[in-house]
């Protein structure tokens, strides 16, 4: 590999880590321009609570946000897999995240470990995720209820035996 490559390899390296961490800051922030500027348009996700294509899975998600007083995504370990000069890539990257519900809720907070699992490529000088998956690993309160046509196949699963 030469100087240039190596250099090109570490900045996208780089910029790639940058995706699931600004999506996390824009889910804290309900600043959902900054989550969908983390996505290609086409995007299909599996999340933890309902799947679908990117329109429908935000939409969902940022109504939902709305319910709680305060999240925080924690965003921890990542491994990233790029090949030299590659356009596409995969990144997992390993996150607790913290949904904090009123005082007066019925239900706790909900808390749960995870890890995300992102089909990455280049578009131009960005770097967005054409598909993820997010896996769950823990969790502890209720998840909200999703719409039946995008209920994820992780929303019934006991999680304390993933």
């Amino acid at each position: 590999m030469d100087v240039e490559t190596t250099v090109r390899w570490l900045k996208d390296r780089e910029l790639i880590k940058e995706v699931p961490q600004r999506y996390a800051r824009g889910i804290d922030l309900i600043d959902f321009d900054l989550v969908r500027s983390s996505f290609h348009p086409d995007c299909q996700i599996s999340g933890t609570v309902i799947s679908g294509p990117l329109d429908p899975y935000l939409d969902w998600t940022e109504k939902e946000l709305h319910k709680f007083e305060a999240t925080l995504h924690f965003m921890g370990n990542q491994y990233i897999d790029l090949e030299e000069g590659a356009d596409e890539g995969h990144i997992e990257t390993w996150a607790v995240a913290y949904h904090m519900r009123p005082e007066d809720s019925d239900d706790g907070d909900l808390i749960l470990g995870l890890h995300y699992c992102d089909d990455v490529a280049r578009f131009d000088d960005r770097w967005l995720i054409t598909a993820r998956t997010a896996r769950p690993q823990w969790a502890r309160g209720a998840f909200p209820a999703p719409p039946e046509e995008l209920k994820s196949d992780w929303h019934d699963v006991d999680l304390r035996h993933v």
